[in-house]
């Protein structure tokens, strides 16, 4: 009975409480009424508000999903949440909201969307970027909406001071002024348009070169729609139509470098610092006395000949760098064309060399005294298009454990015409890969889908024979070092040989020109470097002293083909060569010099050539050659002749000094 009369007393309360709200909520109201009749938003939709009045209880009513009504119905006043979805559409959608009560007329409110425009939007439209920097540092992020498949239409390059650079400035600075962007790669602009014409966010990375001129570097990258139907409609952050979406990339200007002292140190410290060298240079001190680093001075020889100008004292004359960290893809450093007197410049040891590609650039071409020109284990492939400009100063040239894939790539462009004063050329150990013993397993030039290096069969009737050739006929080679290549095939024989020199418009064997007297020694000392001795080279020039290697055919020193006549050096050793090793070498003038059973006839260890065969020359033994062919078995004392031996003085040099076992 308790319990029943606590109910009944509920809902007698309850009742009153319903009643007073209603009197007191909408006195004097009839029907239902709402504060707005239009409601207008933009493409990304959003939230609204309509107040609604009413005298009874009431009730909304839409016919589309895009909108959400809360709360859709009450009693009385509320305030109604209208909640609108984003757009998948270009264009506008319209449509109502009804509002009900009891015996009432409806309440309309028209909802209107406009539909997205056809944009291309920046996030940062204008970039502002170092003028050098790391390479993990030489990039930036930037962040595109768009709702339209886009593409990069160009980039125009310039200069902020432009118009205030003379015509001198602008001809010496055209080579940096575009370029410098890396575009995004193949794919980075594809953009998922799964939401119609809502826009979708991508982030597109931006590489950049460092800047080497003393001039802010402008680069606008012109993005439009790949449609021209879309390009029609296109618009800006604005709403104002326009032809394309720009992104204004600023690049501050280089410290200038200027022509003088001041200007060497700061450029062996840019170079330096953009080659990420070990080595550590202290600004404070004199460059004088840096590592690595010689200068010019009064009483050097070349200065006071003439060779070298006066102005020169004081410069760079010399610069290393070693334990460099060049990137896939880049280049030595442009600042190399401001060491204006540089004689000799070596880099070398670029970290993960085998499989970084790296430019050496046409700066270095542009070096008028460069006599010594180092670039090893770098990861240079190719070289320059005005590397030939070299050729009237360059003596030495060290291409040693680069990545290049022939010896054409190589000899079109250094070669006897090119560098007539070039003495010394080494090309060791050019593999990009240290694993490969089967020349058969190459494919393409690659080796497990990797390059492998410099690879060329030397064979006769192969593409690079004549690469080599071009070598061999290089008369004016001192040291000619090729160890540790992919190179395979046969040497040429001494008949191909002097084809090969004729066709080189070379003398076919040794003349009387290529020899000199005591007397010759005396008046010029270095005459040495460029002719034999007569004395104990006269073999060379005979056709009657017939000497016989092993079983071979007997040769006279007439016979014998003029091949490197004066070279001191060289290295073929470590290769995959087979076949007889022929007689222009084995009867070469400086052939004991060469430590031929280790420099030479050594071959790679297990190697096979592409046909399958054995590397190793069949006509040589590596241990314990025998020489007497060449020198004799006993001391010839004063005489320069002897019956079947080919240099008799030799024996002297090699046997009686214990040089030579």
């Amino acid at each position: 009975m308790k319990y029943f009369s606590k109910i009944t007393l509920g809902l007698i309360l309850c009742t009153a409480f319903v009643t007073s709200c209603k009197d007191d909520d909408e006195p004097g109201i009839e029907g239902i009424k709402v504060d707005k009749t239009e409601i207008t938003v933009d493409a990304a939709g959003g939230t609204e508000k309509i107040a609604v009045s009413s005298s009874d209880q009431w009730v909304t009513s839409t016919k589309v999903p895009w909108l959400a009504i809360s709360p859709a119905n009450g009693i009385g006043s509320a305030v109604c949440e209208v909640t609108i979805d984003s757009t998948l559409a270009n264009v506008a959608r319209t449509t109502e909201i009804l509002f009900y009560m009891n015996g009432g007329a409806p309440q309309k409110v028209t909802v209107t969307q406009f539909g997205f425009s056809k944009q291309i939007l920046i996030k940062e439209p204008e970039v502002k970027i170092a003028s050098s920097a790391s390479y993990d540092d030489r990039v930036f992020k930037t962040t595109i909406s768009t709702n339209v498949k886009f593409k990069i239409d160009r980039v125009d390059y310039s200069f902020a001071e432009e118009s205030t650079m003379t015509d001198e400035e602008k001809t010496d600075a055209e080579g940096d002024r575009k370029g410098w962007l890396t575009l995004p790669k193949a794919g980075a602009l594809d953009v998922d348009l799964d939401r119609g014409a809502r826009p979708r966010t991508i982030k597109v990375d931006f590489r950049w070169g460092m800047n080497v001129v003393p001039y802010t570097r402008v680069a606008k990258v012109r993005l439009v729609p790949e449609s021209e139907e879309d390009l029609k409609d296109l618009v800006d952050e604005n709403g104002n139509k326009t032809d394309a979406v720009v992104l204004t990339v600023r690049q501050e200007a280089a410290m200038k470098i200027e022509d003088n002292r001041s200007g060497d140190s700061l450029a062996v410290i840019t170079i330096s610092n953009k080659l990420q060298s070990m080595m550590q240079i202290d600004a404070s001190e004199n460059m004088m006395n840096w590592d690595n680093v010689t200068l010019w001075e009064g009483t050097d020889k070349e200065v006071q000949d003439g060779d070298i100008p006066e102005e020169a004292v004081g410069r760079v004359r010399s610069v290393k760098f070693s334990m460099i960290n060049l990137r896939d893809g880049e280049s030595l450093p442009k600042e190399i064309r401001h060491l204006k007197y540089l004689e000799s410049f070596s880099v070398q040891s670029n970290e993960n060399s085998q499989i970084r590609t790296v430019s050496m650039g046409e700066e270095i071409g542009g070096l008028q005294y460069l006599k010594n020109l180092t670039v090893s284990s770098v990861g240079i492939n190719v070289l320059p298009d005005n590397f030939a400009e070299l050729g009237n100063t360059l003596e030495t040239l060290n291409l040693r454990s680069n990545n290049f894939q022939s010896l054409s790539v190589i000899t079109e462009k250094v070669n006897k015409e090119n560098f007539s004063k070039l003495k010394y050329l080494s090309l060791i150990g050019c593999r990009a890969t240290d694993v490969l013993r089967d020349l058969s397993l190459i494919s393409g030039g690659k080796y497990n889908g990797r390059d492998v290096g410099l690879h060329a069969n030397i064979s006769q009737g192969q593409p690079q024979r004549a690469a080599f050739l071009k070598l061999l006929t290089w008369d004016k080679l001192i040291s000619l070092e090729m160890s540790y290549n992919f190179l395979e095939g046969e040497l040429p024989t001494d008949e191909e040989m002097k084809v090969a020199l004729e066709a080189a418009h070379q003398p076919v064997t040794y003349q009387t020109s290529d020899f000199f007297s005591k007397d010759d020694l005396d008046a010029t000392p270095s005459i040495y470097e460029y002719k034999l001795s007569k004395d104990t080279c006269q073999w060379l020039l005979s056709d009657d002293n017939r000497v016989t290697y092993q079983n071979q055919e007997a040769v006279t020193g007439q016979d014998i083909p003029r091949v490197l006549p004066f070279a001191r050096t060289l290295h073929l050793n470590l290769n995959f060569m087979t076949g007889n090793i022929p007689n222009w070498l084995l009867f070469h003038p400086y052939f004991a010099y060469w430590n031929p059973g280790t420099m030479v006839f050594n071959q790679q260890e297990g190697g096979k050539d592409s046909e399958g065969n054995t590397a190793g020359f069949n006509n040589v033994e590596l241990v314990n050659y025998d020489y007497s062919y060449y020198y004799g078995k006993e001391d010839p004392g004063t005489s320069q002749k002897v019956n079947g031996v080919a240099y008799p003085l030799y024996y002297k040099v090699f046997v009686m000094s214990d040089t030579v076992e």
